[in-house]
């Protein structure tokens, strides 16, 4: 586990800039900040030196580290007092002091007309997942290799899928070459998958559905899914992390009518009930958090590039929130623009979020199986600990910038990992894999985990 180091904000800075080059997805892209340029007035001036932009099309945010916190602001916050002085005003009995600020980078880029947001939204998906094209449509290809090199065919595999058939759905931010490397990265999930390809009980076909996460709507995901294994036979067995969970259930419970085939899913981490960390009035805080799970993740996971796709999505939504609310603020600007990101929306852990509504309803199309993993993240390490301020950690102690109300992983509720509909809902878990209160599992590593493949074995098998 890494350990965060208060005086040295260049860790951070390293780790960021390393993702955001040769980025031209949006220009500039960031900016060195230094105590000359302490406000957006500076940038601005600067900005127009080099290309004559008018001031009033340029946004400028800033991610700032406070007291190993890394957050999202608008524009270029004020540099704290001076130590000396914050301590004279707290022995004076004067207000509160500021925490430590440090102005990690400030990212300076053009307002985007409003009808450019979803053009926006699906360039960031292409840039997530490179097997998404500029329709943005999705593709099922077949898997191939082993023991421990496995290939993703370019090919596209047409159905009637028969026989024996594995399924690998991904999740938000996220492809199938990301996947497949998390079973790569332990022996038990290289035999795993070496055994479903190759073994004496091999499947007939180990595919992987390749989606855009973002920009298309998990019931959109589902529809297309659904076309795919239009009139299949046999025996599916799917393996869904995060927001694939979502996906496969609206294929098999709502677009899965022309199934011939009995099926069985293992929701790793799955939002079924949806997610805090998508709900329009913590988005702010969310990117946040989402940043700081990044510059974590490459310690701890060694994920580097695009398998890390935390740090460089973040502020790359940051552009986005920014240039159609102009503000990182909550406002009623907010929730209609994750209205218009479907990708979240149709995960976002709300009252009024239809979608979910009306999967949670029934009745269902098939009768899966259906098995769970799931945790709750809590840890002592140092360099874990910016996950208190993001969760409410005991009634009346609410953190300032609150997103989970209760146990979660990082990305996803726990309660909402096994929570499939309301009262009555026509389907059940038939097991579960609870990694209770854990100081190494989290969101993005289920797959590393010996119980997770072990359970998905017995589950399968």
């Amino acid at each position: 586990m890494s350990q965060f180091v208060a005086e040295d904000p260049g860790r951070f800075l390293s780790q960021i800039k390393a993702v955001a080059d040769n980025d031209d997805l949006f220009v500039p892209l960031y900016v060195d900040h230094d105590d000359r340029t302490d406000s957006v007035a500076g940038l601005r001036r600067r900005r127009r030196r080099a290309s004559n932009t008018p001031d009033d099309n340029i946004l400028a945010a800033s991610l700032v580290e406070e007291n190993g916190v890394l957050r999202w602001y608008d524009g270029v916050p004020a540099r704290a007092e001076a130590p000396q002085r914050r301590r004279r005003a707290r022995r004076a009995g004067g207000p509160p002091p500021l925490p430590d600020q440090t102005v990690i980078l400030t990212k300076e880029f053009p307002r985007l007309q409003p009808n450019r947001a979803a053009a926006a939204i699906g360039a960031i998906d292409m840039r997530l997942n490179s097997a998404i094209d500029v329709s943005l449509r999705s593709h099922i290809r077949q898997l191939r290799g082993g023991p421990s090199n496995f290939v993703i065919d370019a090919a596209d595999a047409h159905g009637p899928f028969k026989g024996r058939t594995l399924l690998l759905v991904h999740g938000t931010f996220s492809s199938a070459v990301n996947m497949i490397g998390e079973f790569q990265a332990t022996a038990d999930g290289q035999a795993f998958l070496g055994a479903a390809l190759n073994g004496p009980n091999k499947y007939d076909q180990v595919l992987v559905f390749e989606h855009a996460t973002l920009a298309v709507s998990p019931v959109l995901n589902a529809l297309e899914l659904g076309r795919a294994f239009v009139d299949a036979i046999g025996q599916i067995d799917v393996i869904a992390h995060s927001r694939g969970g979502l996906i496969v259930r609206w294929w098999l419970e709502a677009f899965g009518r022309s199934l011939a085939a009995t099926t069985r899913v293992v929701f790793a981490g799955s939002p079924l009930h949806g997610t805090s960390l998508a709900a329009p009035d913590k988005l702010q805080h969310a990117l946040s958090l989402l940043s700081n799970v990044g510059t974590f993740a490459e310690k701890t996971l060694q994920l580097a590039g695009g398998a890390n796709p935390f740090l460089w999505v973040a502020g790359k939504l940051v552009e986005v929130v920014m240039t159609f609310t102009g503000t990182l603020a909550h406002t009623p600007l907010l929730d209609g623009l994750v209205a218009l990101v479907p990708g979240l929306f149709g995960q976002s852990m709300i009252e009024n979020n239809y979608e979910l509504n009306l999967l949670r309803l029934g009745p269902c199309t098939t009768q899966p199986a259906y098995f769970v993993v799931q945790s709750n993240f809590e840890t002592t390490d140092p360099g874990w600990q910016f996950w208190k301020n993001f969760r409410a950690l005991r009634i009346g102690d609410l953190a300032a910038d609150e997103i989970f109300p209760d146990k979660n992983d990082l990305v996803v509720d726990t309660v909402s990992m096994s929570d499939l509909g309301a009262t009555g809902f026509p389907l059940a878990i038939h097991g579960v894999e609870d990694f209770g209160n854990s100081p190494d599992v989290w969101h993005c590593n289920y797959f590393r985990q010996a119980k997770t493949i072990g359970f998905i074995r017995r589950s399968l098998a």
